[in-house]
């Protein structure tokens, strides 16, 4: 079973258990306002009252073992236990509804009226086979009752004073025949609702699935995309530690080169005060030699 198919399980049975609350206490409730002297007549005694309250107390016994086994983590809970308890969401109510039917006079009460509550729980449980067991035994134990008491096999609870019904073999035939055809309609209607459902649960699970793969893509490119961005990440700090080292050796050099020029410059510039400082010496002593020559030429010219 599927997680996804096992988690639908599990939502039906809650939902089952919450309508099952209510449920039964609006069947309490009737039971012990029909037992008003009102609707039959005469008080009931408080042995009718005793069954009324043992069968609501079994009930929601039951009904709150269920609650504690759904609230279990989903990990926690087997497929053989979910599917012994999702049967016996159908069973157990039925055995109840039986009794319910028994009681309340059989032929004379409409209580046959719940055992269609379990075609409903099956189509939210079960697949075609399973609705269809789920009528038969319904069938089985409501005819089963009727034909009992028809033919004497368990004694006749009348529900109403002065009632005709019971003992009448055109009503209990009719009654027997009736609820089985009534069952048949109600399964074809619960077979064909369960199948949509279970169409669209398909249709659901396929988008799902498809999601699923498109998610697991996605994530795969993700992965990718963040491998390519840890590995571009690392190629940048080692360019960057790269280029940092070569900065540093190009300032090294520059600041080497500078400093082999700033020597040269110094070298230039003390060769030029000794070159100009030679011109200008080379100029005072042309201008001396001019001087003697001219102080020579006068003194010859006076002789």
């Amino acid at each position: 079973m599927e997680l996804f198919e096992k988690q639908q399980k599990i939502d039906s049975i809650k939902q089952i258990v919450k309508a099952r609350w209510i449920n039964i206490a609006l069947i309490i409730s009737l039971g012990l306002t029909l037992k008003i002297r009102y609707f039959t007549g005469e008080w009931a005694t408080s042995f009718e009252y005793l069954q009324i309250i043992i069968l609501g107390v079994f009930a929601f016994g039951y009904n709150f073992a269920y609650w504690l086994y759904i609230r279990r983590p989903i990990e926690k809970i087997g497929e053989l236990s979910l599917a012994v308890v999702a049967a016996l969401q159908v069973i157990i109510d039925q055995v109840m509804y039986t009794f319910i039917f028994y009681y309340t006079g059989t032929v004379e009460t409409i209580a046959f009226i719940l055992y269609f509550l379990t075609i409903l729980i099956a189509s939210s449980l079960y697949k075609t086979r399973g609705i269809i067991l789920t009528a038969f035994l319904a069938v089985c134990l409501h005819n089963g009752i009727l034909i009992a008491e028809l033919k004497g096999l368990i004694s006749h609870l009348t529900a109403y004073p002065n009632t005709v019904w019971f003992g009448n073999v055109f009503v209990s035939r009719g009654k027997i025949i009736g609820f089985a055809f009534y069952m048949a309609t109600a399964v074809v209607f619960s077979i064909m609702l369960s199948n949509l459902f279970r169409k669209r649960e398909k249709a659901l699970r396929k988008q799902r699935d498809e999601l699923s793969d498109k998610t697991q893509i996605l994530t795969k490119l993700t992965g990718e995309l963040e491998i390519a961005k840890t590995s571009l990440e690392i190629k940048v700090k080692e360019r960057t530690q790269q280029l940092k080292t070569l900065m540093e050796s190009l300032e090294g050099k520059v600041k080497e080169r500078t400093k082999e020029l700033q020597l040269k410059i110094d070298e230039l510039e003390k060769f030029e005060r000794l070159t100009i400082g030679r011109e200008v010496a080379m100029v005072e002593l042309k201008k001396e030699i001019k001087k003697i020559k001219e102080e020579l030429m006068r003194t010859k010219g006076r002789e």
